[in-house]
């Protein structure tokens, strides 16, 4: 028996010692990542300290060159070109700065390139260095301050140019810079970080042919505060970030790319920073945690059965629990604690529900900008909190799904029609719900989309989603997924054509065609309105109604409104007749558009002979700005319509409010005319109004004789349509 208690104990140990060295390994691994972790720290650390001091050390540089500029007897000096006395008016303020270690060097350069006063160095001048100094001459070019860093004559250095104007004069520049040397100590001293720069070793030796640097591959080592930088393998590369040990000192070593005022690569600076604390604390870590697991096994080896059965027990509860709240965070929405989308997909799958409803708060977003975040968190609490009432005697599970959604799940079969009435009662007393939240009253509406489907294999979560994209595209209250919707095939017509009119873009497969607007007493041309075509892979032509619309969705819309302009002035230019386009209310309000309008009317002399016809249907709503644009235009003779009049956002205050000069009557008031007295009655009052304020109007569709003898009767002035002329290109 003792024999077979020992072998047991012995096997028992055994089976312990792998399982604590399983545990010791994984608690490393984790001290490791947590290591690793800090590391990448120290690494960012040392970028963005490094930025600072670039930072702090531009403002110094920038303060000094404000209180010089601010002294006017400074600027009168060096306007009368008095190097003497502006030396001793300048001097106090480099000095001051000079001895806080903010500035190494200062002078003024006239606007000539000639070096006028050095301050540490009053005796040199007049040598032009703007024919040294790239960047000296590139401030005199374009007389703006230009800070960066630059090589000059006594160091690499980081640069403040700043013009020196007086009474719009300009007299030249005042140069302060301090050394990257000062930058290392800043560095070191603020934040305890070490640092080294490095130049290519071509350019070094091109810039300062007399020194004799230590190098390291590709790299020249100028300047360190450290001897840890004059002990780096010779094969180290500057561009890698590593961690070094030195002198039984570890290091983090991480580098940056210095650029010039061009961008152009000037050096690179290296950081180092010692983490031997972080080291010391991670080995003393795994000392303890040794430690500490042979006293276990100790331990264990004594009392192994309730010792290793409290640790299994231990291990299970804690495995479980972290489980749990993985579980928690990974399917529940963080502000509702509701179910989230995930959930929701394996819910779908596992328990096959039979129908999803998709809720979407309208203009959350309105009432999120409107009331802040804070106020938008609580709507979305009282809607998820209402709508778990009302679904408490439904058998339906609530889900929150992204940003202002939720999600309804039947949980149970039931009849198509009781679920549509069951979403019809949700969707009513939403809509009748109001809440009070920190004093004000909020009055929260909701579309719904959702899709019942009794058969397997439905993607119910996505026909639900375009239901409900359906409901807020139409402004439905709600939608039901069926395949009269077309939903699909209409978003594999949107892709199709926004690659296909992407394609037209590139390979500027565009034409403008031209159809003629008649005088309506004697058939003559009196203008040719120009309408966009795109022109197919196949040489076929293609209408705008096929991809205007999915060019104003996929902001494409502004090339083809470039297009047009481009080539209406052309062809203005090319002949002598009378242009009309389109413009929409956007193209108005682009600045771009604008700029592109006003540039080629100023620089032409065309304006007399285009009219900018503006979509009515669109809705004007910003008179001022629209109000601005017409009188720009009219200054070079421009005249302007309003489009598809009759239609839409039709308002004869409209025409009153703007200075226009045509009122194009819309097709669906023309295209029956000859038989349709209403639409007779309509015109006749357009046209009576039309005349009344001096003003023509144009009759557009006019398919048929019958068409046009009535449009003549009724005092039309201008017709457009098949009858009189097709679209087609012009020479």
């Amino acid at each position: 028996m003792d024999k077979i208690r020992i072998k047991a104990t012995l096997l028992s140990i055994v089976i312990v010692l792998l399982l604590i060295s399983y545990f010791v390994f994984n608690l490393i691994q984790d001290k490791k990542r947590s290591l690793d972790i800090e590391t990448h720290g120290h690494r960012e650390l040392l970028l963005n300290a490094y930025q600072l001091a670039v930072l702090d050390t531009e403002k110094d540089l920038n303060h000094l060159a404000f209180k010089m500029l601010s002294d006017q007897n400074i600027v009168n000096a060096f306007e009368a070109r008095d190097r003497n006395k502006l030396y001793r008016l300048a001097l106090p303020y480099f000095n001051e700065v000079h001895e806080r270690g903010e500035a190494d060097l200062a002078g003024f350069i006239r606007s000539d390139g000639l070096h006028f006063l050095r301050l540490q160095d009053p005796e040199k001048f007049d040598d032009n260095i703007s024919l040294k100094r790239p960047m000296i001459a590139e401030a005199l070019r374009i007389r703006k301050p230009i800070v960066s860093l630059d090589v000059t004559l006594y160091n690499i250095s980081l640069v403040s140019l700043v013009p020196v104007f007086k009474d719009n004069h300009f007299l030249g520049l005042l140069q302060v810079s301090v050394k990257i040397d000062r930058l290392q100590e800043h560095l070191n001293r603020y934040s305890g970080i070490k640092s080294a720069l490095a130049f290519d070793t071509k350019i070094v030796h091109q810039l300062l042919p007399d020194q004799h640097l230590k190098e390291y591959g590709d790299y020249s080592l100028i300047s360190s505060n450290d001897p840890l930088f004059e002990r780096l393998p010779l094969d180290y590369a500057f561009d890698d970030s590593l961690r070094y040990t030195y002198n039984r000192l570890t290091y983090i070593i991480a580098s940056q790319e210095l650029r010039t005022y061009t961008n152009k690569p000037l050096a690179r600076i290296i950081f180092s920073h010692d983490i031997t604390e972080n080291e010391l604390a991670y080995k003393q870590a795994i000392r303890e945690l040794i430690f500490i697991s042979l006293v276990v096994i100790i331990l264990l080896s004594i009392v192994l059965h309730i010792g290793f059965k409290a640790l299994i027990d231990r291990i299970r509860n804690l495995s479980i629990e972290h489980v749990q709240e993985l579980r928690h965070q990974l399917f529940n929405d963080f502000l509702t604690g509701l179910p989230n989308r995930k959930a929701l997909i394996e819910d779908v799958r596992d328990k096959d529900y039979t129908a999803i409803v998709l809720l979407n708060i309208d203009n959350f977003k309105e009432m999120n900008d409107l009331y802040g975040h804070e106020v938008g968190d609580k709507i979305l609490l009282e809607v998820a909190h209402t709508v778990q009432e009302m679904i408490s005697d439904h058998p339906l599970a609530l889900y929150k799904m992204h940003s202002d959604e939720y999600a309804l799940g039947l949980t149970q079969p039931i009849s198509v029609d009781l679920f549509d009435l069951m979403c019809q009662n949700i969707l009513t007393s939403l809509r009748n719900t109001y809440y009070n939240i920190d004093g004000i009253t909020i009055f929260v509406t909701v579309s719904m989309g959702f899709d019942i489907c009794l058969e397997k294999g439905c993607d119910l979560i996505a026909r639900a989603d375009m239901a409900l994209k359906t409901a807020k595209k139409r402004g439905f209250p709600f939608v039901k997924y069926h395949d009269a919707l077309h939903i699909k095939e209409e978003y594999l017509n949107n892709i199709l054509w926004s690659k296909k009119l992407k394609d037209a873009i590139d390979e500027q497969r565009f034409v403008l065609y031209y159809q003629g607007v008649h005088e309506t007493s004697t058939h003559n041309i009196f203008e040719y309105e120009a309408l966009i075509r795109m022109v197919d892979k196949d040489g076929s032509i293609i209408s705008p109604a096929m991809f205007l619309e999915i060019a104003k969705k996929s902001r494409l819309y502004s090339h083809i409104t470039s297009f047009v302009i481009q080539h209406i002035f052309m062809q203005l230019q090319a002949t002598p007749h009378r242009y009309s386009i389109n413009l929409s209310i956007d193209d108005i309000m682009d600045p771009i558009t604008q700029a592109m309008i006003y540039g080629h009317l100023e620089t032409s002399n065309v304006g007399n002979r285009l009219i900018f016809e503006i979509l009515e249907s669109e809705g004007i709503e910003n008179y001022e700005e629209i109000s601005i644009f017409i009188e720009k235009v009219k200054k070079h003779g421009c005249q302007i319509a309003i489009d598809d009049f009759g239609i839409g956002y039709s308002n004869f205050s409209h025409i009153m409010r703007l200075n226009v000069d045509f009122i194009k009557i819309d097709a669906s008031l023309i295209r029956n005319l000859d038989i349709d007295l209403s639409a007779q009655d309509i015109i006749r009052a357009i046209v009576d109004f039309a005349q009344r304020l001096n003003l023509r109007t144009v009759a557009e569709f006019v398919s048929s004789e019958a068409i046009y003898d009535e449009c003549k009767e009724l005092g039309v002035d201008y017709v457009q349509g098949y009858y009189l002329s097709l679209p087609e290109p012009l020479a």
